[in-house]
C-alpha cells in the first residue's frame, strides 16, 4: 500500500464509517437514513472512480512498459 492509501483509510474512510455507524445507532425511528446516505455515497464514489480512471487510462495509455523491456 502506498502513502496515499494510508492517508485515505486513516483520514477519510475510517471516520466516515464511524460517523455512519453512529448516525444509524442514533436513529430511534429506524428510518434507515444512514443506509440511504451510505448507498448514495457508494454510487457517487463508483461514478467518480470510473470517470477518473477512464480519463487517466485514455491519457496515459502508453505509461505501462512493454513486456519486452523486462528482459
Amino acid at each position: 500500500m502506498g502513502a496515499n492509501s494510508f492517508i485515505f483509510f486513516g483520514l477519510l474512510l475510517i471516520p466516515l464509517i464511524v460517523f455512519l455507524v453512529w448516525m444509524i445507532k442514533q436513529d430511534k425511528k429506524r428510518n434507515y437514513l444512514g443506509l440511504v446516505l451510505l448507498v448514495v455515497g457508494i454510487i457517487i464514489a463508483t461514478y467518480t472512480i470510473i470517470t477518473l480512471d477512464k480519463k487517466f487510462l485514455k491519457n496515459n495509455a502508453d505509461a505501462a512498459p512493454k513486456s519486452s523491456s523486462f528482459r
